[in-house]
């Protein structure tokens, strides 16, 4: 039985340093927690992204896609925080995940 692996990522954008913590299960995000010193409008969507991600395939594209349909269907604003910056911290996560 595949028990996962769990990795933590930090990655500087251009307003703000994102931290990640991402459990990788049969190649697909099973946990994650996002976190860091960036502003999300509305606040509370930053939960919901993290929840959106689960069962994702955990490669930088996925990820990527996933994040941009996450933005297009919410309206979420994160001033100077882009959909490839989290993709980036998450993948540093992911890169780093032991078991």
């Amino acid at each position: 039985m595949d028990e996962g692996k769990l990795g933590e990522g930090s990655y500087k954008a251009f307003k703000g340093l994102i931290r990640t913590k991402v459990h990788v299960s049969a190649d697909k995000i099973s946990k994650m927690q996002i976190s860091g010193d960036f502003f999300m409008y509305p606040e509370d969507m930053l939960w919901k992204l993290e929840s959106f991600l689960l069962g994702t395939k955990a490669t930088h594209g996925e990820v990527l896609s996933r994040i941009r349909a996450f933005y297009e269907r919410t309206g979420v604003v994160t001033p100077g925080v882009a959909p490839e910056d989290f993709a980036e911290a998450i993948m540093i996560g992911v890169k780093g995940s032991t078991s």
